[in-house]
């Protein structure tokens, strides 16, 4: 008996409904079987290639996609799911090409705007984001989700006070809309005004507990404010929701990517915390899987560079590759850390002769803070930025390098230098973790008042006693540079310091060595000679207190 259209919509409709209610495998059959039966039938192929696509056969999906759209009239919608599967499959010329012509048929598709503007905000061309956005809401006026993620791009990447604008009347209809919230938080904070930013952002993460980046942003609010211990506080719990073990795997390079250096570290520091029963025996799979890992990588350039992780190991190793896996209490301290026989008005006079300041001294934590610290960055699994071409890694207060004892350090750093430290909060910290086949960090200055510089790792380490420290140049960045121009243009920084006259001060690396110097001034990291081996790896600790153009002696 044949079929009628009515009785085929009928059955389709069935399929639809059954893949929808769960039974997803017998939901695709059964569109399957009809598609087939009714080659002419656009709805039951379009609707076959949306059940591929929601059961993640993305490739599957286009292919039903480019069948359709070739052999029948142009599509809106089918152009629009081919541009967006196109997108999460990272064919991006093709995404753009499937999504310009869906948005010229049809330009109230919704989901055609925003893939658009994700597919621009992959390489962080916010500018052609916000364009986008801007065109979606005059096409379709009345979308909150277009106005919504408009105003959210505003506020971080461009005019925070037109978010503001966008977000007052919708939180005013919607008060306990999350995202709404973290957006508004997100925005004052651009504008500097802390404290509203600070209750927007304990509204958001309040109705949403588990949403990451607004605990970034509050703990970065909470730190602006002077409310360290309570910014770190949420930046820890953003750590943790990041970075679980066994989270489901996204598209960051932080869990894509690697390098050579980062394996090698990685299976270093897994046997060493195996080996001092910190982990699990069950974790020797893990060093293995670091260890074929590194075998199977074989670009020429993944010593030091970013590439993705091998084909051959991805599946197994993603679960814990760049997680929390472990990470020291790194409890503050009954007794003192900075040692009372650190000499900080000293170090204060050293800084004041040696405009426009640098001082150094030794002996600056006790023994017992320098034990508790060095276990803290052998121990912890924090060891995350790779991104570096010089191969160090780097771990940041915002993902873990954030314990009490750190806070207990600045703080009493605070007090033993009163009139050069002392009138400034702790801003950031930071380590950075070398190879040691490898050179440092590159010449630059950083954003702050003062930097205090430390190292943990034993003297015996380095193989150049007169190197392996910091070269500090005497000479100022000038205010009206901004970050990028001080921290990534090398040739430009060394014309101005050479036309300036400025003079290198080299101070060797010394386990337990301060450096204190004013965070204008250009430094880059000395020589490197220290023994292979895990324990062997030079650790430097990077406090920055106030904000660049404070004064730094009052």
């Amino acid at each position: 008996m044949e079929t009628t259209p009515a009785s085929q919509r009928e059955q389709l409709q069935a399929a639809i409904q059954r893949f929808q209610s769960g039974d997803r495998s017998g939901g695709l059959a059964a569109c399957r079987s009809l598609a087939e039966a009714n080659p002419a039938d656009g709805e039951g192929h379009y609707a076959l290639a949306l059940m591929l696509l929601q059961s993640g056969d993305l490739t599957g999906g286009v292919a039903e996609l480019d069948r359709l759209l070739s052999t029948g009239p142009q599509r809106a919608d089918a152009l629009a799911s081919r541009g967006a599967a196109r997108l999460r499959l990272g064919q991006l010329e093709g995404a753009a090409s499937d999504l310009d012509d869906a948005l010229r048929l049809n330009p109230e598709l919704a989901d055609a705007w925003l893939a658009l503007a994700t597919l621009h905000r992959r390489s962080q061309d916010w500018d052609a984001c916000i364009r986008i956005l801007r065109d979606a809401a005059q096409a379709m006026p009345g979308h909150a989700g277009i106005h919504s993620n408009l105003a959210a791009l505003l506020a971080e990447h461009g005019d925070a006070a037109e978010a503001v604008s966008l977000l007052e009347p919708a939180l005013a209809q919607a008060p306990a809309h999350q995202a709404l919230r973290y957006n508004m938080g997100t925005a004052m904070h651009r504008l500097g005004r802390f404290e509203e930013a600070r209750d927007h952002l304990q509204r958001a993460v309040a109705l949403a507990p588990d949403f990451g980046p607004a605990w970034h942003n509050l703990g970065n609010t909470l730190v602006d404010l002077g409310d360290v211990a309570e910014g770190f506080a949420a930046y820890d719990r953003a750590h943790e929701l990041r970075r679980k073990p066994g989270a489901r795997a996204t598209g960051e390079r932080t869990f894509a990517l690697t390098s050579r250096t980062k394996l090698e570290h990685d299976a270093e520091q897994l046997r060493y915390l195996r080996n001092n029963k910190v982990l699990r025996d069950t974790f020797q799979d893990s060093v293995e899987l670091y260890e074929a890992s590194l075998e199977a990588l074989d670009a020429p350039d993944a010593d030091t560079h970013m590439v993705p992780l091998p084909a051959a190991t991805r599946a197994a190793i993603t679960p814990f590759y760049n997680r929390l896996l472990h990470r020291d209490p790194g409890a503050a301290l009954d007794g003192p850390a900075v040692s009372p026989q650190f000499d900080g008005a000293a170090a204060e006079a050293q800084y004041r002769n040696h405009a426009p300041g640098i001082a150094w001294g030794d002996g600056l934590l006790t023994s017992e803070a320098l034990a508790a610290l060095r276990r803290f960055c052998l121990d912890s699994t924090i060891w995350y930025e790779f991104r570096y071409d010089n191969g160090y890694l780097g771990s940041f207060q915002e993902e873990g390098f954030s314990c009490p004892l750190l806070l207990q350090i600045a703080e009493e750093l605070r007090a033993a230098m009163p009139n050069i430290v002392g009138p400034h909060t702790l801003r950031k910290t930071w380590a950075f973790k070398y190879d040691s086949r490898l050179s440092g960090i590159r010449m630059h200055a950083d954003a702050a008042a003062v930097n205090v510089n430390f190292w943990l790792t034993p003297d015996e380490a380095n193989l150049d006693p007169d190197g392996g420290g910091l070269v500090v140049w005497d000479v100022e960045a000038p205010l009206d540079w901004d970050f990028a121009h001080y921290n990534r243009d090398t040739p430009a920084v060394r014309k101005f310091l050479s036309d300036s006259g400025a003079k290198a001060v080299a101070v060797p690396h010394r386990q337990n060595r301060a450096v204190l110097f004013n965070s204008d001034l250009f430094h880059e990291t000395g020589a490197l000679s220290f023994k292979p081996g895990y324990e062997n790896r030079r650790i430097n600790v990077t406090m920055l207190f106030g904000r660049r153009g404070d004064e730094a002696d009052t």
